[in-house]
């Protein structure tokens, strides 16, 4: 229905792990060779060849240190190609932990925006492949090497920011092993990275109890590492919002206000948007209107921030837009809350594209918009886009699946049988054939949810049998799927009879239509 869509954007957040152009976590840019610059010296330091890459990575006082103890290794002479004396060995050891925290604070790759389009972004994704396998090769080592490790989870970075949640977890499952061998601030940056592909997955309470350890990992306070705290902060209070624990987050959010003003001195465009959401949300609930407003206020003005701080940063404005515009519709003014959607949906086509998971959820935005001024019709072009998404994501679950297609159904339903659509909506064939397969090649076909989730595509595809003969046949064969995995799973209970009831009342309709047609085109 139009107010279960509306409010259940309230749980909602900005994807995890989806660093801004501004951010900086200590490292600068690394040059696009920076393995195989990094990877040299390893064997003759008189002059390493990393040096250089090192200045671009490491902060000036480390740098300072180690052109300090370069020079005294040059002032020895002879001695100098010497391993064995103890300057060298100092520089040598020193060198090599310096190398290994450019490494481990590499993020060049991951600070890069991915907004030029779905093709362009995806050739740049495999460009970044690229040069960490020519990095690996010349480096040598495997993930054992430090230069190499970095690489790989920069290159996660890269992939969450793109929502390949399939190969960033993979890259992160084969560096598990080389990450706890190393322990420390390297287990720090794993767990984080881990969690923000369980929160991209939807899968929040896993996400949560790893927050919770990285917080427990971290060999800092917040009064020490500010600027760590802050963003753990924020994770934790967008983990909670998530679930639905509104007061929970609200007290990180004002741990991560507090943390943001330590290092930066004053809150930036960001934290006004993390703040003026859960205000919104937090009011809005409780009915209190006046601080309501507040909080939407507050989104406004990061909206302003944000387009003066960072006006290149096209993704990001189109979130702070999506906000803002979920802030007018659940008061229902729809006039300002389609100007905001309408742009954010607009910046999104244009930078990500349509298969990005944050285009489709801007999609879907814009149809749960025009449900709740009841223009169904109109609203399916946006659903069949938000569909096409769901269907073919990394991170494809029952649960966000029969959403967007419950949500497709009840949409057809109101549509009059007068108007063009469904007649004239695009079918939802193509989209539903390839989510069975997703779900089918990731286990998830065999269950009760399945089996409710069959009975919905079926119902969408009775729908379209209005335009397409065709329809009847699919929407046959997924409500037989549905009513065997509902016998199979049935647990007693009184929503699983329910269902139970509604697959057998469906699929004899369906089967008796089927009967009906053999038998007429018989005669």
């Amino acid at each position: 229905s139009s107010s279960s869509s509306s409010s259940s954007s309230w749980s909602s957040m900005p994807p995890l792990g989806h660093p801004r152009a501004s951010d900086n976590v200590g490292a600068g840019a690394v040059d696009e060779d920076w393995a195989l610059d990094l990877a040299h010296g390893e064997g003759d330091m008189a002059l390493p060849a990393g040096f250089e890459a090192l200045r671009q990575s490491l902060p000036q006082e480390d740098f300072e240190i180690l052109q300090t103890l370069q020079s005294a290794v040059e002032s020895l002479g002879v001695e100098a190609s010497d391993p064995g004396h103890p300057l060298v060995e100092a520089r040598d050891k020193i060198l090599g932990a310096y190398r290994d925290k450019a490494a481990l604070l590499k993020r060049d790759w991951t600070d890069e925006m991915f907004q030029e389009g779905e093709g362009d972004n995806d050739d740049r994704v495999r460009e970044i492949e690229t040069m960490l396998a020519t990095g690996l090769s010349a480096a040598g080592g495997g993930l054992d090497n430090g230069v190499n490790l970095g690489g790989a989870l920069d290159l996660v970075g890269v992939y969450m920011k793109n929502y390949k949640l399939d190969k960033a977890e993979a890259v992160l499952s084969r560096c598990g092993p080389y990450i706890s061998g190393r322990g420390g601030v390297w287990m720090v940056k794993w767990l984080n990275h881990i969690s923000t592909v369980r929160m991209k997955q939807g899968r929040h309470l896993e996400a949560l109890e790893m927050l919770y350890d990285l917080e427990l990992y971290s060999p800092y306070n917040a009064e020490e590492a500010p600027e760590f705290f802050e963003t753990l902060y924020r994770n934790l209070a967008w983990a909670l919002k998530a679930l639905g624990r509104i007061d929970e987050a609200l007290v990180y959010f004002e741990r991560m206000a507090k943390s943001s003003t330590a290092h930066k001195g004053r809150l930036d465009w960001f934290d006004f948007w993390d703040i003026g959401k859960l205000a919104a949300a937090h009011a809005y609930r409780d009915g209190a209107m006046p601080q309501f407003y507040r909080g939407r206020a507050i989104v406004e003005e990061a909206l302003r921030m944000q387009i003066e701080a960072e006006p290149e940063d096209l993704v990001m404005r189109a979130k702070v837009l999506d906000s803002l515009a979920e802030c007018y519709l659940v008061v229902k003014d729809y006039a300002d809350a389609a100007k905001h959607y309408d742009e954010a949906y607009r910046l999104m086509l244009q930078t990500v594209g349509r298969n990005s998971p944050l285009f489709g959820k801007q999609a879907r935005h814009s149809a749960n918009l025009l449900i709740a001024q009841e223009k169904h019709a109109q609203a399916l072009p946006f659903l069949a886009e938000s569909l096409a998404v769901e269907a073919s994501r990394d991170a494809v679950n029952l649960r966000d699946a029969m959403e967007v297609v419950d949500l497709l159904v009840n949409t057809q339903q109101r549509c009059p049988l007068v108007d063009d659509a469904p007649r004239g909506a695009p079918s939802n064939h193509g989209p539903l054939k390839i989510m069975q397969k997703n779900l089918h090649a990731r286990g998830m076909n065999d269950s009760r949810e399945y089996g409710v989730l069959c009975h919905k595509m079926s119902l969408v595809y009775l729908h379209e049998a209005r335009s397409d003969q065709k329809a009847l046949t699919r929407a046959r064969r997924l409500a037989k799927e549905s009513l065997r995995l509902l016998r199979q799973h049935a647990g007693g209970d009184e929503d699983s009879s329910g269902w139970l009831r509604m697959a057998e009342i469906q699929y004899k309709m369906l089967a008796s239509r089927g009967l009906d047609a053999a038998t007429s085109g018989g005669r």
